[in-house]
């Protein structure tokens, strides 16, 4: 039997984690509009980086939501458009732009993660608290092993 016809889909950690997220993003970005919130799902995660390190260089968000530079700086700029955070050249260096929430920000991801979190709650369904915590243990160690 060769690797292709051993390789299961429903066996691939990788296709599993890949489902499962596009099929979250696609349902928050529907309830995030369906609410009127002006962001999207991808906006949302540079959001939550700031909600949890306010005040965070640009380049260190880019790589704590795994984006390059170039979409970093867009979607940054489209949030500083609507007046949900702030970007400031960092004291110790002009050129570095440190980012903030500001409190329109501050409101959109309270109303925000409370949607966000209801999506989850349906997902883990039927899923007891312990297996919830190895599954995030496993995919945990699996990033760690690509870095």
């Amino acid at each position: 039997m060769d690797a292709l016809t051993e390789y299961k889909l429903d066996k691939s950690l990788g296709h599993l984690a890949s489902r499962f997220s596009r099929m979250v993003l696609r349902r928050f970005n529907a309830v995030l509009q369906q609410n009127g919130m002006p962001i999207t799902s991808e906006q949302y995660s540079l959001l939550v980086q700031l909600w949890d390190s306010n005040g965070l260089p640009q380049g260190m968000l880019a790589e704590k939501t795994a984006k390059d530079k170039t979409t970093m700086a867009r979607l940054a700029a489209g949030l500083e458009a609507r007046g949900l955070i702030a970007r400031l050249p960092s004291p110790s260096d002009a050129r570095e732009r440190l980012l903030y929430l500001t409190d329109k920000g501050k409101e959109l991801m309270d109303r925000a993660t409370t949607l966000a979190r209801g999506i989850l709650e349906e997902a883990q369904q039927g899923i007891d608290a312990q297996e919830l915590e190895i599954c995030r243990d496993v995919l945990r160690r699996a990033c760690s092993n690509l870095k």
